[in-house]
């Protein structure tokens, strides 16, 4: 009397490991159905697969591998111009061995069926879900961040609150806001001393302009001062000058560190000193480390923010971030993001990391095009993801630092 068996799992492959394990070639495979979630109803749960069948006898396994052996050795002596070895002849009967041929048969089409099953993702079972899922690939968002707001949604929601499109829009853009940190100042004791680094190319002396135009220009009147150590570039220590000169802001350009030390020391009754950098490439470590210990002259309290380029591909973006971490930087800038439409790739690499941002800048003009970080202004960039903006300005409310120039 033949023995039959049923295993159950979270998927396919797992099933068939699981069956392959316990019974080896003994396995006959009959029937796979899928099991509906267990829990409580309405909730979304994922589903079980169960396959179920039969244990040969071991005059049937002896067979079943005499006939892969036969195919296996004709295979091998076609592979270099042979004839096939005629078969191995085998002690069981034709009828037995002919239905020997159809389970195999049967078990290759179902091995089949099985590697494209497992090769290709279930149909996503709510339509609005599915929906999210192309909008946030659009706008650039990578596969583990939008896999990671999907479970999440999936977890937190039932069955009814997945149907519903506004309900999982807004639910996914509180998701996309949570998800980042933003950047909070501490009061410093003395003078607040803010050093821009990044790399080449990413807008730093004119981000260092805009703060000092928000910060020395405004009602409150602050007493500001700029250092530069970006000397070394043509052009650049006459272009703070001149966006000093205009603002009436005194700039200072140093060379060395004993030069910077001095100058920050001179600067001791401000109320701000925005230090300007030379950009460097992540893959240059050693300007990277000198650029590090020059910095060390500003002192323990001063404040390192990375500027980045909302252009940055993906992948160089987590190298900028993972060079510059010697800099323990507090905080994250994102410059240009008039020049490009999709800011998905940024949140998730920011995101993953767990460093606030704390500034987003969008043109050249100074000081207009600078903003505070605020979810509703990374919000506002995601194409076709519909949510109530009022409940976002109300709940995460951020200063316009430029009002009074507009």
């Amino acid at each position: 009397m033949p023995r039959y068996f049923s295993e159950r799992g979270n998927s396919h492959i797992e099933v068939i490991e699981r069956i392959h394990s316990k019974y080896g070639d003994r396995a006959n495979i009959q029937i796979q159905k899928t099991i509906p979630a267990s829990g409580i109803p309405g909730l979304f749960g994922k589903v079980q697969y169960e396959y179920r069948g039969y244990l040969r006898t071991g005059d049937e396994t002896k067979a079943m591998q005499k006939n892969r052996d036969n195919e296996t050795r004709a295979a091998i002596l076609a592979s270099v111009g042979k004839n096939p070895l005629p078969p191995i002849k085998s002690d069981t009967p034709d009828t037995q061995g002919d239905q020997f041929v159809e389970v195999l048969q049967e078990l290759r089409e179902l091995k089949g069926q099985l590697a494209i099953s497992a090769s290709t993702p279930p149909p996503e079972p709510f339509p609005v879900l599915a929906e999210l899922s192309d909008i946030m690939k659009e706008n650039d968002f990578d596969r583990d961040y939008i896999k990671g707001i999907l479970d999440s949604l999936r977890r937190n929601h039932s069955a009814a609150d997945l149907d519903g499109r506004d309900v999982v829009h807004h639910a996914a853009a509180k998701l996309i806001a949570d998800s980042v940190t933003y950047f909070q100042q501490e009061i410093p004791d003395g003078p607040r001393i803010f050093i821009l680094v990044g790399p080449t190319g990413v807008g730093k002396t004119t981000t260092i302009a805009k703060l000092a135009a928000v910060h020395g220009l405004s009602a409150s009147g602050s007493d500001v001062r700029i250092i530069t150590v970006d000397s070394f570039r043509i052009g650049a220590r006459a272009q703070v000058e001149t966006y000093g000169e205009i603002m009436g802001i005194p700039v200072k350009a140093v060379d060395d560190y004993d030069d910077l030390r001095k100058q920050v020391a001179l600067a001791s009754e401000a109320d701000l000193i925005l230090v300007d950098t030379i950009g460097n490439s992540p893959r240059d470590k050693n300007k990277i480390e000198g650029m590090r210990k020059l910095l060390s002259a500003c002192g323990e309290n001063a404040e390192v923010h990375l500027a980045l380029s909302a252009t940055t591909k993906t992948v160089d973006l987590k190298e900028i971030m993972s060079r510059f971490e010697s800099f323990n930087y507090l905080s994250v800038i994102l410059t240009k993001l008039d020049e490009t439409t999709r800011v998905g790739n940024l949140l998730s690499a920011i995101s993953s990391t767990g460093v606030p941002l704390s500034y987003l800048t969008d043109g050249q003009s100074v000081p207009v095009d600078i903003a505070v970080a605020s979810p509703i202004r990374l919000l506002s960039r995601l194409k076709g993801l519909q949510f109530d903006q009022s409940v976002f300005d109300e709940q995460y409310p951020a200063a316009d630092l430029t009002a009074a120039w507009r």
